[in-house]
């Protein structure tokens, strides 16, 4: 009497849980999965596997003939919507010694899960990891890494070559600043270029009123020269009207010969003057720069705080020399 009423339980719970499902999930090899092992969804255990079997060469199905195995999983009727048909399964474990088992993962991309798997179907399983698979990859990514830095030598040697250069440049430099004085005779070099730039200004340019009275002359200069360039542009005509009466005299004196030693007086006195014109411009610019305080000599000459920067640079090059040359060793 128990025993028949265990049966009838057992059956009565068959048929409120629904027929159960079963489908093949397919692999290129079974990597240690083995015989009612659980497939897993979120954590929790939803069926197992019933059997494993081989998958001959030119088998129809997912493998596309090749050689595989098939694992035969089970699953409960009411359970059935929570993979679906799409479905991504591989094998996992919790460790590296621990047992294998059938994870269920969402299908791959962004669409929907798609219908409920269905008794009898056939999924692509995703094959688990060898030592084969791992040491071609690792291979792989040796050749690639080979190719990178073959690639990249050459590139890197010039740079090297390069860094090595600046050094022996930077070496040479530091020896050759200690060698004719070091900071003392950079100072005084410094020293030397703002008296020379003050001499010029105030003793061979004469100071701002020396500059005006060149920038007024040469001003006075070119008005002049423009004046005898517009004298000869009235008297090339003239000329040109003398030579024409003088073609008509005949007798012993030749009308070209005089007439041509003028025009060639007028041209060179056009040429001097085309001469003249550009150092004109040029000074006057160079006065103007001057006197706006442009350039090297205008600039230092016009600011005053150009010697207290001096002196400050001058102390600092004493006390901290190496902050501009090299950094003493420890």
């Amino acid at each position: 009497m128990a025993a028949a009423s265990a049966g009838f339980i057992f059956l009565l719970d068959r048929a409120a849980l629904g027929s159960p499902i079963r489908f093949r999930v397919l692999f290129r090899h079974s990597a240690g999965l083995h015989d009612h092992a659980p497939l897993v969804i979120a954590g929790t255990p939803i069926g197992r596997v019933e059997a494993i079997s081989p998958v001959l060469h030119g088998a129809p199905g997912p493998l596309a003939g090749e050689v595989g195995v098939a694992a035969l999983v089970e699953i409960r009727g009411g359970d059935a919507w929570k993979v679906p048909a799409n479905a991504t399964i591989f094998v996992a474990s919790r460790g590296p010694l621990s047992d294998r088992y059938l994870e269920v993962a969402p299908p791959t991309g962004t669409g929907e899960p798609g219908p409920a798997i269905r008794d009898g179907a056939e999924l692509r399983g995703v094959d688990p990891p060898t030592l084969d698979n791992v040491l071609q990859h690792t291979w792989n990514n040796l050749l690639t890494f080979q190719q990178f830095v073959d690639t990249v030598r050459p590139e890197l040697a010039a740079l090297r070559t390069q860094l090595d250069q600046l050094r022996d440049h930077w070496i040479a430099l530091a020896g050759d600043l200690r060698a004719t004085g070091g900071i003392t005779a950079l100072i005084d070099a410094v020293r030397g270029l703002i008296a020379a730039a003050t001499r010029t200004r105030d003793t061979a340019l004469g100071g701002r009123a020396g500059i005006s009275r060149l920038l007024a002359t040469a001003r006075e200069a070119r008005r002049a020269i423009a004046e005898i360039r517009a004298a000869l542009d009235l008297l090339g005509p003239e000329l040109a009207a003398v030579t024409a009466n003088l073609t008509q005299i005949r007798g012993h004196i030749a009308a070209s010969d005089p007439i041509g030693r003028a025009d060639q007086l007028l041209t060179g006195l056009r040429s001097a003057l085309d001469r003249i014109d550009p150092l004109l411009a040029a000074a006057t610019d160079l006065g103007d720069r001057i006197a706006r305080g442009e350039g090297t000599i205008g600039r230092i000459a016009s600011d005053p705080e150009f010697p207290e920067d001096t002196k400050e640079l001058g102390k600092l090059i004493k006390r901290h020399p190496w902050k501009i040359l090299e950094r003493p060793p420890n």
